[in-house]
């Protein structure tokens, strides 16, 4: 599968609460507004020190706690809502992954959790989430806290290298919901001509649909469209994997 369950979930109440699917090349702009309890800021050459003092101007005193840098986005989320900081002079191609990633991290990483430990032990464990008290013994046995941030979230798309490792699974989900969100697999392959002999054309017909329709930057359509191949499979044969190794 793509999609994990949890991914699959998170994506599929995304739309649900947009109320209507967006037309392809989607900017996922106005069914955020509709879906979650999210803003937008778009900023030139965002950085982390252009973020702290677009909050300290709003009565937010936040630091990083780490020098400034330039990043692609930032996610900034508490008490269940979150701002979405991007680099509104990056290209429309980056620009709207950017923004569909930062959506995946609020989603998988912060809200549905959020969701589901407030099922599960109600409205006061938000106080434990927003680190306004300590957890009771009850509250500590529920695995979710164990693995979930507590206080102020924080994600960032950074523009150099690849996440550190320890970082890396939940990147590596937040771009799959990402891609998820922008580009459903069905419509992708609904879309493209997978009746190429060689992998190299049907690679080829995907990343031309990719970047053509759906508004993708080429990394995360090579990238994409060699999972969808490999998932249907439709990858390459042993005799091109062996010419290629």
């Amino acid at each position: 599968m793509w999609l994990d369950n949890d991914s699959s979930d998170a994506v599929t109440y995304f739309w649900q609460c947009a109320g209507e699917p967006e037309n392809f090349p989607r900017s996922l702009e106005r069914p955020l507004a509709l879906a979650l309890p999210v803003a937008l800021v778009k900023m030139p050459r965002l950085s982390l020190r252009e973020v702290e003092t677009w909050l300290r101007l709003r009565g937010v005193p936040f630091s990083f706690q780490c020098e400034s840098r330039a990043v692609r986005g930032c996610l900034v989320a508490f008490g269940g809502k979150g701002i979405v900081f991007v680099d509104g002079s990056d290209p429309s191609d980056e620009l709207r992954f950017t923004i569909a990633h930062e959506i995946a991290h609020y989603l998988t990483d912060y809200w549905l959790p959020r969701q589901k430990a407030i099922e599960k032990l109600g409205m006061g464990i938000t106080e434990v989430f927003d680190s306004l008290r300590p957890p009771t013994i009850d509250e500590r046995l529920y695995a979710v806290l164990g693995s979930t941030k507590l206080g102020v979230f924080i994600d960032l798309m950074e523009r150099g290298p690849a996440a550190a490792e320890e970082t890396w699974k939940a990147e590596t989900r937040a771009d799959k919901v990402a891609l998820a969100l922008l580009a459903p697999p069905d419509a992708v392959l609904k879309a493209s001509d997978l009746g190429a002999d060689r992998f190299a054309e049907r690679l080829d017909s995907i990343v031309k649909t990719l970047t053509m329709s759906f508004g993708l930057p080429k990394p995360m359509a090579q990238f994409y469209s060699v999972e969808l191949l490999n998932a249907m499979g439709k990858g390459r044969s042993w005799v091109e994997a062996i010419r290629y190794a």
